[in-house]
């Protein structure tokens, strides 16, 4: 595949990768409801804003050195 290809990628390790994205994301976006509904309790911090910026900002550079390659 092209996409794969082009990322220096197998299946399994875009899989992998793609697949702790979205976890990480949806689990961010949960904790994001539940204080938006309860403005009272405090983020975990593994999951607030400064840290979900961190994260894709990892995930980025990681991607692009990996398309360096």
């Amino acid at each position: 595949m092209k996409h794969l290809e082009e990322n220096n990628e197998t299946y399994l390790s875009h899989l992998i990768f793609a697949f702790k994205i979205a976890i990480q994301l949806y689990l961010s976006s949960v904790f994001f409801v539940i204080h938006a509904i309860f403005p009272f309790w405090e983020m975990p911090a593994n999951f607030n804003l400064n840290a979900t910026c961190k994260k894709i900002q990892e995930w980025n550079n990681y991607s692009e050195k990996r398309k360096n390659k």
